[in-house]
């Protein structure tokens, strides 16, 4: 795995004031996750439980301008959720929204919101004290059956987070944090950057084969922070894009797990082993380094994978096995670099799938 921590101190370099403006992050609450953009688009998800005794989660999406309202989704994990009649919200034993399908509540997606304004701020309030939101069903005409269970531990803290962040404290709009101060107060959200347009390939196909001195460079520049096992043959050698005439991108194998490839990336001219660099994928987001941790060159990509005939790259780093944590990220090439275009990040392997996972940075086309 990677020996060396690396690139973390570039974020030093920055000042207080980018770093809380411009910056995406993530934190995690007891049994929450919350995760805000560059833009400070928030999203925060209830984890499912370890035992696996609800297949529910809870998300709650609110953009960043002081007049965005509060969207909440429930996520069944299941095809077997109920579709028609009535569902019941209840918290501390008390109904706090009756919701009917087509009405209150609506499908979009994989999610059913609640499309109700009442039932939105009603569930809030419940949420900021009780300790479990449970679902209810009616679809039975014999009675009601609870078809999942969704923890509320954490969630006040995490809407404060939000809260926080959004820079609506004490102001009408927060969520948790509610002052007398108007919405006016809610400073407007840092504009996104604009995405970099996806390019098509350039110069033509890649070479068939790396050359061997252009490999063997590559091995000695990544023997700091890569596996030192790396002999043998190495099928995925032709993983190279032309990105203009005469320069190439290309890597060689960094490490392998279980359910992780990673691979280090070098930009390079053909036939000129002295030029070889590292390919470089920023992450524009918080970096949480700690000095007893290690951290990812921004050249090496866990499972990337390049889109057909075209110079954008991803990644999706696995946390475990089964894909529920770990971070995703979409680069595209901008004719001399690689620039983010979007990132996703869940930092809580508690059975909330990629997909769902909080933005935490955006561009806009």
């Amino acid at each position: 795995m990677i020996r060396l921590a690396a690139f973390a101190a570039c974020l030093a370099l920055l000042p207080a004031s980018a770093v809380a403006e411009e910056l995406g992050t993530l934190r995690t609450f007891e049994d929450w996750t919350a995760g805000c953009d560059n833009g400070r688009a928030c999203t925060a998800i209830s984890l499912l439980p370890e035992d696996g005794a609800s297949l529910w989660f809870l998300r709650l999406d609110r953009a960043a301008d002081a007049a965005a309202p509060v969207q909440l989704t429930l996520m069944p994990q299941s095809e077997t959720y109920p579709r028609v009649g009535t569902l019941r919200l209840r918290a501390a034993g008390v109904d706090v929204a009756t919701l009917k399908f087509g009405e209150g509540i609506r499908k979009e997606d994989d999610g059913l919101v609640i499309a109700d304004n009442r039932a939105v701020a009603a569930v809030l309030a419940a949420m900021r004290s009780a300790g479990k939101l449970e679902v209810i069903s009616d679809q039975q005409p014999g009675g009601a059956e609870v078809v999942a269970g969704v923890s509320l531990v954490g969630a006040k803290a995490a809407f404060l987070w939000i809260d926080e962040r959004q820079r609506r404290i004490d102001t009408v709009t927060a969520i948790v944090g509610r002052g007398g101060k108007p919405a006016s107060a809610v400073p407007a959200p840092p504009a996104l950057p604009v995405a970099i347009a996806e390019r098509t390939t350039d110069g033509g196909p890649p070479p068939e084969a790396l050359a061997e001195a252009i490999r063997g460079e590559m091995i000695r520049q990544s023997a700091g922070y890569c596996d030192e096992d790396r002999g043998g043959a190495d099928p995925d050698s032709a993983n190279m894009v032309r990105l203009g005439p005469g320069l190439v991108l290309g890597s060689v194998r960094c490490f392998s797990g279980a359910y992780n490839f990673g691979r280090a990336y070098f930009l390079f001219e053909e036939g000129a082993a002295s030029n070889v660099r590292p390919a470089l994928f920023p992450r524009p987001v918080e970096q949480k380094v700690e000095e007893d941790k290690e951290t990812t060159p921004d050249n090496v990509l866990w499972n990337a994978d390049f889109a057909p005939n075209s110079t954008e790259i991803s990644h999706f780093a696995k946390g475990r096995g089964m894909a529920d944590c770990g971070e995703t990220g979409v680069w595209h090439w901008d004719g001399h670099g690689f620039q983010a275009v979007s990132m996703t990040e869940m930092n809580s392997c508690r059975g909330i799938m990629a997909g769902y996972w909080p933005n935490t940075y955006s561009t806009r086309p």
